[in-house]
């Protein structure tokens, strides 16, 4: 009798994440099966959460912001990196309520960040330092700009309460972006994208052990989630808007915007790791943000065989 594991695979409720949701709603109503494995999604509400959850062995996986899972691997976590989940798709904003122009004036202030080591406090000290301003903790006085760690889904809400005017904006992945903006309580300054074309933001990591004693099970996950990125690019319909509302309990027109109307992209070939980029998101968080003391080598964290081998099969 064949083992099949039931894989838990951490992740939060975002746009970076659809492949995952798409592909469980899929499984559940049988437009496509797992003869190895079941899938086990857990959602959760922050990166700190997602990462107790993996190392207390809670979780087998999870779909995480790639400068996370580098942390986590030189902690010691034996994983490995399987796949992109997307790329791009998040924006740096700027609160109404803070009355901010320019870049300049986010000095003295705050502004929101989902993780210390995430894509999106990557790109918003890019974006400060462009105007001389740097980025740090809140105790670290000889900052400019104050960072604060805030899950996604709370961000619009501490922009809405903010009434001493210290939040400037924030950096976050899609759909909490739009949805403050929708509200009103936002501008967006710029995407991530235009800053970096197709940059990595999220990936697939799963614990080395699944991976070594059910090969066929991880092969045939992977699978599905290539063959759903596929399915998200070729069906720009009504019918993709309904599962990725249902998926995110979001508003359709803000679901039809992003898919529609941003550079977020699923194309399959961007899916598979790319050890240079992985490199230059950890040159940067090592070098001019140094926030990354134990740097790694990302050819032991990536794994593409198995995507390798379900992308020849496909051509």
């Amino acid at each position: 009798m064949i083992s099949r594991p039931s894989i838990r695979i951490g992740h939060l409720k975002s746009f970076d994440h659809l492949i995952l949701g798409i592909a469980d709603l899929h499984l559940k109503k049988q437009f496509r099966t797992l003869a190895w494995s079941t899938l086990t999604p857990v959602a959760m509400n922050s990166w700190p959460q997602v990462c107790e959850s993996i190392l207390n062995q809670e979780i087998d996986g999870a779909f995480i912001t790639a400068p996370l899972a580098m942390d986590l691997f030189a902690s010691g976590l034996d994983i490995r990196l399987l796949m992109f989940t997307h790329r791009s798709g998040s924006s740096i904003f700027k609160t109404r309520r803070s009355g901010i122009k320019g870049i300049s004036e986010f000095k003295g202030k705050t502004v929101l960040v989902p993780a210390e080591l995430s894509i999106q406090t990557m790109f918003l000290h890019r974006f400060l330092s462009s105007a001389g301003l740097s980025l740090g903790p809140h105790d670290n006085a000889t900052a400019d700009v104050a960072r604060e760690i805030t899950p996604p889904y709370l961000m619009g809400e501490m922009a809405a309460e903010d009434d001493d005017r210290d939040i400037a904006g924030f950096a976050v992945e899609e759909p909490f972006g739009s949805e403050a903006e929708k509200r009103g309580l936002v501008t967006r300054i710029c995407t991530t994208g235009s800053l970096w074309k197709n940059h990595p933001g999220s990936v697939f990591i799963l614990k080395t052990s699944l991976i070594e004693n059910y090969p066929e099970a991880v092969k045939e996950i992977i699978s599905l989630f290539i063959q759903t990125a596929q399915f998200i690019e070729d069906n720009k319909n009504d019918e993709l808007v309904s599962l990725a509302q249902f998926f995110l309990r979001q508003d359709k027109d803000i679901v039809r915007h992003i898919l529609f109307e941003t550079d977020l992209t699923y194309d399959k070939a961007l899916l598979i790791p790319d050890p240079e980029a992985l490199n230059i998101i950890q040159d940067y968080l090592s070098g001019p943000m140094g926030i990354m003391n134990s740097s790694i080598d990302v050819n032991r964290l990536v794994d593409r065989t198995f995507i390798h081998t379900i992308w020849e099969k496909e051509q």
